[in-house]
């Protein structure tokens, strides 16, 4: 418990400072947690990280994480070229390996690289576009979500939620975990206004607790079907990275696609 406690002080303080200072400081910490969100994907597979198509793919996690909306390092043309160069050659690694590297390890690498980039990359981004406060809303709604369902779960879970991949989660914890994140994000925007209407932030509130919860479940079914109890050993106590931000890689990109049908 002690090494639990101690491991997230010193976790959420990693976290904070870059989060708070922003700028290269933190695109360092997110490039990080992308290379290690990536690299856990693969070790849950047995794909050696000292691989080519281990760095194929992390080359295109990092594209991905450095590109697209909100962020202009690289035009949309120049991404595009530089993922269909990886992705071909990422194929090419079937034949010149004789197959040690198959279609579905080498269809592995690419999603996870797609799954990992795509969601730091709507992190990062958030952060640059809507600023700090708007970062913390999200964050304090995701940890409003889990700590409701692990306190609602606790006290009244009674259906199981998805037993064969989370037996712990039951129904009346996910309900709980929505009721507090919709209570904390509320009151955050008394104070702190994360949209100009309480309506759109109330339908925020609701895609992230869902989408978080949502991406709590994959990545235990990702843990259940390669039987692996941790994505990583980062974080004594509390896993891999994929662990502890399993959520967020769900929720900023569907709350990207929440402002792009809300009209931004």
């Amino acid at each position: 418990m002690k090494l639990r406690v101690l491991t997230a002080v010193v976790g959420l303080v990693v976290l904070l400072i870059p989060l708070i200072v922003g700028g290269p400081l933190f695109l360092a910490l997110v490039a990080a947690m992308t290379v290690v969100g990536f690299f856990e994907l693969l070790r849950m597979n047995k794909i050696p990280i000292l691989s080519i198509p281990a760095a194929l793919g992390v080359s295109a996690a990092l594209v991905l994480l450095l590109t697209g909306p909100n962020l202009e390092r690289f035009s949309n043309e120049a991404t595009l070229a530089w993922l269909i160069v990886i992705f071909m050659l990422l194929l090419l690694t079937t034949f010149l390996s004789n197959n040690r590297y198959h279609f579905g390890a080498v269809a592995f690498v690419a999603f996870s690289a797609l799954y990992v980039g795509i969601g730091f990359h709507f992190f990062y981004a958030a952060r640059i576009e809507f600023g700090l406060p708007y970062i913390f809303f999200v964050l304090l709604a995701i940890w409003a979500t889990d700590t409701g369902a692990y306190l609602f779960g606790k006290k009244f879970g009674k259906t199981k939620l998805s037993p064969h991949i989370s037996p712990n989660k039951t129904i009346e914890g996910a309900t709980g975990g929505l009721l507090l994140a919709l209570i904390v994000g509320v009151v955050y925007s008394l104070f702190l206004p994360p949209y100009e209407s309480l309506f759109v932030t109330i339908v925020a509130l609701i895609v992230i607790s869902v989408a978080g919860q949502c991406g709590d479940l994959v990545e235990s079914a990702f843990k259940r079907y390669y039987d692996v109890k941790d994505s990583g050993r980062i974080l004594p106590g509390h896993g891999g990275v994929l662990d502890r931000f399993d959520s967020l890689l769900f929720v900023f990109p569907l709350l990207y696609v929440v402002s792009v049908i809300l009209g931004g």
